[in-house]
């Protein structure tokens, strides 16, 4: 579920990387054939601010898809999970205290 996620992020990004570019590449032509208010804007466009922005929109949107209230209960759930462990990792502490401290 996790990687499905992840690959599917990372698809969006490279599909708006590949346009991105493809824009960028078109540039010059495009330059032409617009009027020159138009053109001015298109020649300071920078591809790195482009790709940057686009990642954090995406990010965003991802985050925005998360469901924040079931969040505390999940990680309650982890700590009942795991409930045995802790309780033996925190005796495992104790007792290495003892021995180091005594």
């Amino acid at each position: 579920m996790f990687v499905r996620s992840v690959l599917s992020f990372f698809s969006v990004l490279a599909f708006g990387v590949m346009t991105s570019a493809a824009f960028i590449a078109l540039m010059p032509w495009i330059s032409g054939h617009v009027p020159d208010s138009v053109s001015a804007l298109a020649q300071r466009l920078q591809f790195e601010s482009l790709t940057v922005g686009l990642a954090l929109g995406l990010m965003l949107g991802a985050i925005g898809r998360c469901n924040w209230s079931d969040i505390p209960r999940s990680i309650v759930t982890w700590f009942l999970v795991r409930e045995q462990k802790f309780f033996y990792y925190s005796l495992i502490a104790v007792c290495a205290g003892v021995l180091i401290f005594y």
